[in-house]
């Protein structure tokens, strides 16, 4: 009795923080196949290679994910109160490093793609970006050969190529994660002062979801380092790592899927007509309608204008596009917004 006492609490202290992060990448995985789902249906007409893209990104996360759930199986179910078992590194472990370090090179090639585009080409801008992911697969790489190399937990921490490999390779990831947000909010900032008409607030949602996205990931790469380093008697390090797997795929998902809201900041204003209105309060109308009684002044695009003494029906007048508009779609590719 007093072996199973001290089993289950030497695997609260090694794996409960791992179990509990865990948890939580599978409810990410969760949001990942919604946001999946969400964009084959609103999005059917985007390139064939970004949905390639899409399906490669939810494949991969769907391998991961289930690695990851392997790994706690292996370590609380097949290996239950086999304390001896705890201290080994489990075999799915470097399956599921791998296959995050692939996940998030795709993502992070996707945003250094972005950032390709919108500076117009610069090869040193653009090369020293995509040098960190590189850096960031060997290091990844190297980890993962480490991990089936040395196949104790204690092993492989008291080696100092596992520190450089662990610390390099989430360090080069958060290097990455954070150069692409600054390169393309700054982009987008002076994009937006050469084209004085556009909407400012469609522009600052981009720079929003450009340096939000950064920043977490890159902090989640912060956070698996210091644990790594601070945390000897525990894997919350390796839940982090999970996690931030996740992360990229939501962030890549969600900058696809916002396009939609984001066009719409510059759409005019649209006024609902008699026929809109029900018991239960506005309802959109089929087609942009007003409907305007005798000397009623009404407020469009164009100005004030005195309508006339029987019922008209004026239907919206679509706004034309300036030429100078900012447009991502007309200026930086359409995947953007």
């Amino acid at each position: 009795m007093g072996s199973l006492s001290a089993a289950a609490e030497f695997a609260d202290k090694f794996f409960g923080g791992l179990l509990v992060e865990v948890l939580i990448a599978c409810v990410l995985y969760g949001v990942t196949t919604l946001q999946t789902f969400i964009y084959f249906q609103k999005y059917p007409n985007d390139s064939p290679y970004v949905k390639l893209f899409v399906a490669a990104v939810w494949i991969l996360e769907t391998v991961h994910t289930a690695f990851c759930i392997h790994v706690v199986y292996g370590y609380l179910i097949l290996n239950f109160a086999d304390v001896e078992n705890f201290g080994k590194i489990y075999w799915s472990i470097g399956i599921t490093v791998i296959t995050e370090v692939v996940l998030s090179t795709m993502v992070q090639s996707f945003y250094v793609r972005r950032v390709w585009i919108m500076s117009n080409y610069r090869r040193l801008l653009t090369g020293g970006i995509a040098f960190c992911v590189v850096c960031r697969i060997a290091f990844g790489i190297g980890s993962t050969v480490l991990s089936y190399r040395f196949r104790e937990w204690s092993a492989f921490r008291a080696q100092k190529s596992s520190l450089v490999t662990v610390s390099g390779g989430l360090g080069a990831a958060a290097l990455v994660d954070v150069l692409v947000a600054l390169t393309l909010s700054w982009y987008l900032s002076r994009g937006r002062s050469d084209f004085p008409q556009v909407s400012k607030s469609r522009v600052n949602l981009i720079m929003l979801y450009a340096v939000n996205s950064g920043a977490i990931t890159a902090a989640a790469s912060v956070l698996s380092v210091i644990l790594y380093a601070t945390q000897s008697k525990s894997l919350v390090f390796l839940g982090i790592v999970e996690i931030q797997g996740k992360l990229y795929a939501n962030s890549f998902l969600g900058s696809l899927n916002a396009r939609a809201h984001i066009r719409s900041k510059n759409n005019p204003v649209q006024y609902p007509s008699f026929e809109s209105y029900s018991n239960n309060g506005f309802r959109a109308p089929p087609v942009p309608k007003v409907e305007v009684f005798q000397q009623t002044m009404v407020t469009t695009d164009l100005g004030l204008h005195n309508v006339g003494h029987e019922l008209e029906n004026v239907s919206a007048i679509p706004r034309s596009r300036s030429s100078s508009e900012y447009s991502m779609q007309n200026i930086k590719g359409n995947e953007l917004v």
